[in-house]
């Protein structure tokens, strides 16, 4: 009897360490999922953290990219005095040059008749920078030994005639001969003022054509029904229809064409004539000769060809 109690009691206790054991392993399989569905929520949670720190590692090289002003006292604007053949070029172009020279912090710039602007500086106009649409102007400043560097050819253009693309007389118009009332009664046609660069070029023009013509009627006095003090105000008048035609810069008028705003027709190189495009500074600023620099670089006269119409210097 006694041994019969005695294997019962073994018994209870192999089964208590049973259950024992059998509560442990359950309770460490538990903890065990815990820890996984734990670990596995906050994984999410470090890869958020992470991904800022990617992005702005990423914009690191581009600020530190952009060039700085490393001489403060450089710092300050430039005043370009320009033919007025150059407005399109420089309101397209002005923003690649301010970004490439933080130095400069703005450009301001004066429009007009080359010979009208040269005047001016030699009377003692404040200007950095005087960019001449011909040599005769530039002379000026030049023999008045007012310009600090001397002057340089950064291009070439040359005559078109422009016509307002919705006139009566568009189709007419092949010729300088076209321009005249006895071709095309009525039409309307400008010129610039003789004493400007734009006028110079159209008397060439219109000697060059008298003579290949036979025709002396081709005078300016024989076509013109008005006269504009610069290119730029020519230019305005044929693209609001103020006017038929004009003989303006190729460049005025190849800008204008794809923008609707005119018809070209192009001259023969025979009755043609071509004019320089000029600079030179009126000090030494940095300033000043970054902008040299700038008009003078193969980047800047590619342009002026490729997206603007000029001619190779």
């Amino acid at each position: 009897m006694r041994k019969l109690l005695i294997m019962g009691v073994s018994v209870l206790s192999v089964a208590a360490c049973s259950a024992a054991t059998t509560e442990k392993s359950a309770s460490t399989t538990v903890h065990s999922a815990t820890s996984a569905a734990t670990s596995s929520m906050e994984e999410p949670s470090s890869s958020v953290v992470k991904a800022p720190q990617t992005t702005l590692a990423k914009r690191k090289p581009t600020s530190s990219s952009k060039p700085k002003c490393t001489n403060p006292s450089d710092k300050g604007a430039v005043t370009v005095m320009a033919a007025s053949s150059m407005v399109n070029v420089f309101n397209d172009l002005k923003t690649q040059f301010l970004s490439q020279h933080p130095c400069v912090t703005s450009i301001n710039f004066s429009y007009g008749s080359s010979s009208t602007l040269a005047t001016q500086i030699v009377n003692g106009a404040p200007v950095d920078v005087f960019v001449s649409a011909s040599q005769s102007a530039m002379d000026i400043v030049a023999n008045a030994k007012v310009n600090a560097s001397p002057a340089f050819v950064f291009a070439r253009n040359q005559g078109e005639i422009m016509v307002y693309p919705r006139s009566d007389y568009r189709d007419n118009i092949t010729t300088v001969q076209d321009l005249h009332d006895s071709r095309n009664a009525g039409i309307r046609v400008g010129l610039c003022v003789a004493s400007a660069p734009c006028g110079s070029l159209a008397n060439s023009i219109l000697a060059n054509s008298r003579s290949f013509y036979s025709n002396t009627t081709l005078t300016r006095t024989g076509i013109a029904d008005t006269e504009s003090a610069s290119v730029e105000e020519l230019v305005t008048k044929i693209e609001l229809g103020e006017l038929d035609a004009g003989i303006v810069y190729r460049s005025d008028c190849e800008y204008a064409q794809p923008r609707g705003l005119a018809a070209c027709v192009e001259l023969p190189g025979n009755i043609n004539v071509s004019n320089a495009y000029l600079g030179t500074g009126m000090n030494t600023r940095p300033a000043t000769s970054d902008f040299l620099a700038f008009l003078n670089s193969s980047w800047f006269k590619t342009n002026l060809q490729v997206k603007f119409a000029f001619l190779a210097p």
